[in-house]
């Protein structure tokens, strides 16, 4: 992974298709905020004997599960690129297999996820790919959020991530009763890697519209994808905004997609081809 003083370690590095890297922690935030179900990596360091007493017992292996993650920087008005002011909060259950590792002395993990942004069709077999962009947090300094009122805040925070916009305005912060009974993990960010793929057949290029097509080969482009959000099922006072905000969201997908597809400069993660600082 990275050194836990926060200088990037030789995993950090993307070391395949590096022009498409950047180690900007806002442009991971920005793909946790679209995709926030992560997929966790952790060693689990197998269950303990006194709490499995007769039981069948899992020795030490490794687990990868989702769940629901937020990049939240410590002060709320800072936006800026050092992560060391920023922390991960993971979404969990009192008796899951991360909770236990973390009790156990687990002291770094993994959070991934992706966005896949389009389908890439080329005419031989092994070039067809897809547009994404993915996001790594390398994360040391596990614990359980025991202080109430910061337990409180990061679930509003989940809340508003997963809603995809600041949801507690309208229904409130989380209840007491809500929060002693969630369990909530705070991490620091060691370091991130993120990754994106745009273009068409040939990869960082818009995709040739023009071309032979009684030259015997299959169809070869691009198709974007993003997620259309759907009409609205329930009743409530703030109808109407949800309504233009859920079309702004499609739209707004629907835009980076298409421009991912032609590799439009907008379109593109902050920081991406940069070098690795170090």
């Amino acid at each position: 992974m990275a050194d836990t003083n926060g200088s990037p370690g030789p995993q950090t590095q993307i070391r395949l298709y590096r022009q498409r890297a950047s180690y900007e922690v806002t442009a991971a935030r920005e793909i946790f905020r679209s995709s926030p179900v992560a997929h966790v990596a952790f060693v689990h360091p197998g269950d303990d004997e006194s709490r499995h007493e007769g039981k069948t017992k899992r020795a030490e292996t490794v687990m990868n599960l989702p769940l629901i993650t937020v990049i939240v920087p410590e002060d709320d008005e800072d936006e800026s690129g050092d992560f060391n002011g920023w922390n991960v909060y993971f979404h969990t259950h009192r008796n899951s297999g991360l909770v236990e590792a973390v009790e156990r002395g687990s002291t770094s993990f993994t959070a991934t996820t992706t966005i896949i942004d389009g389908l890439v069709l080329s005419p031989t077999a092994h070039d067809h790919s897809l547009n994404y962009r993915s996001a790594t947090l390398h994360l040391s300094s596990p614990s359980l959020v025991t202080d109430h009122e910061e337990k409180r805040h990061s679930l509003g925070v989940v809340t508003d991530t997963v809603a995809g916009y600041t949801r507690t305005d309208i229904v409130g912060q989380p209840m007491d009763p809500a929060v002693e009974r969630t369990t909530v993990i705070r991490c620091k960010i060691v370091s991130v890697s993120c990754k994106q793929r745009c273009g068409g057949w040939d990869s960082g290029k818009e995709p040739a519209i023009d071309g032979d097509e009684g030259n015997g080969h299959g169809w070869k482009g691009g198709i974007p994808c993003w997620t259309q959000w759907g009409d609205l099922a329930g009743y409530g006072r703030d109808g109407e905004e949800l309504k233009t905000l859920f079309a702004e969201r499609s739209r707004r997908g629907q835009e980076l997609a298409v421009g991912s597809l032609y590799a439009n400069e907008n379109s593109k993660l902050e920081g991406l081809g940069k070098r690795l600082k170090r």
